[in-house]
């Protein structure tokens, strides 16, 4: 009970602090797109909390919950996705497009495109011979793209240390799986490359744990790459403001609440003899942390101009002399 309390509490501080984020949005406080992650909580604390701090992290544009999983500070997610200059890319990344070098943190917002970058990854650590792995999240809707197929064959062939895992929050913006994915389940594809087709309940923390630990294990003995579909659900809208009954009924959503990750977790708790009032004070303490987290991070600065094109290019009489491609420092 213990494992699945902690467990408990970091989900909880995630579905909190996407309530915290989704709020500034509504007042254009976080710039540019940004996806809600209420029910998927069980994927990012099950999979993400179950690396290393120098594993390798790829994510798509939902990627705020899974940084903070991972191991980013929420003051640097947070201030980042409001554009300020204590974000984790300096606030010039944005809620889509930042990255955490320190804490092997990777993310973008095309679709589908991290999966070829998590191969890549993956061969530089072989080739290195490293003890660490490379973990992909990507949506259902990304496993209708290329760059799934290649990156699996690649891959697979090459037995690469990396662990795709498909979140499957049912939707692709607003077409429901079943529409646009010919299988029954899109673990089904692992077949097409000689890998287990392995599909887990993601709203059970402890399973996800439990399959990404298997994963990342066997990926660290040399055995080659694995493919997990992680069945969730989104409760929210794929953006805010999304007009969803235009492609769910509200009855379905109401009944997938009964199913999500933080309250499976309590009442499991509850029903093994944790009492209520204990998980109540984890709440009121996140509560607390988030509204300080909240007035300090008002308080920070945004980027100057300078700094804002800094990264842009470099003068041609600056410019370092190209002696070839450059190895992936890792």
């Amino acid at each position: 009970m213990r494992q699945l309390q902690q467990f408990y509490r970091e989900m909880l501080l995630l579905r909190y602090f996407d309530q915290l984020c989704r709020a500034l949005k509504m007042k254009d406080i976080i710039y540019s797109g940004y996806h809600p992650y209420e029910g998927q909580e069980g994927v990012a604390v099950g999979f993400c909390g179950a690396l290393k701090p120098e594993d390798v992290l790829l994510s798509t544009h939902r990627p705020h919950c899974h940084a903070v999983a991972k191991g980013c500070s929420l003051e640097s997610v947070l201030t980042e996705m409001m554009g300020r200059r204590t974000g984790c890319s300096g606030g010039l990344g944005g809620a889509m497009q930042f990255l955490a070098p320190e804490n092997q943190f990777y993310c973008g917002s095309v679709v589908g495109s991290n999966l070829g970058l998590a191969t890549g990854f993956a061969l530089a650590m072989k080739q290195k011979k490293l003890d660490r792995i490379c973990m992909c999240i990507f949506g259902d809707g990304a496993s209708n793209h290329g760059t799934f197929h290649e990156g699996l064959n690649l891959a697979a062939i090459w037995k690469l240390p990396v662990v795709f895992v498909c979140e499957n929050n049912q939707f692709a913006e607003a077409m429901p799986v079943q529409e646009f994915v010919a299988c029954e389940r899109i673990s089904m594809r692992a077949r097409g490359y000689g890998l287990e087709e392995i599909t887990v309940d993601a709203n059970d923390v402890e399973e996800a744990r439990r399959a990404a630990n298997e994963a990342i294990e066997r990926c660290r003995r040399g055995k080659g790459p694995v493919l997990i579909e992680a069945v969730t659900y989104r409760i929210q809208g794929h953006y805010v403001g999304d007009p969803e009954g235009t492609y769910r009924d509200r009855k379905e959503v109401e009944t997938a609440r009964n199913k999500e990750p933080v309250k499976r977790a309590r009442e499991k708790l509850l029903q093994g003899g944790v009492e209520a009032a204990e998980l109540d004070s984890i709440e009121q303490e996140i509560e607390e942390e988030l509204e300080a987290l909240q007035e300090w991070a008002l308080k920070q600065e945004f980027p100057t101009l300078e700094a804002a094109i800094d990264h842009v290019g470099i003068p041609l009489e600056n410019a370092p002399e190209v002696r070839g491609p450059q190895s992936l420092t890792l």
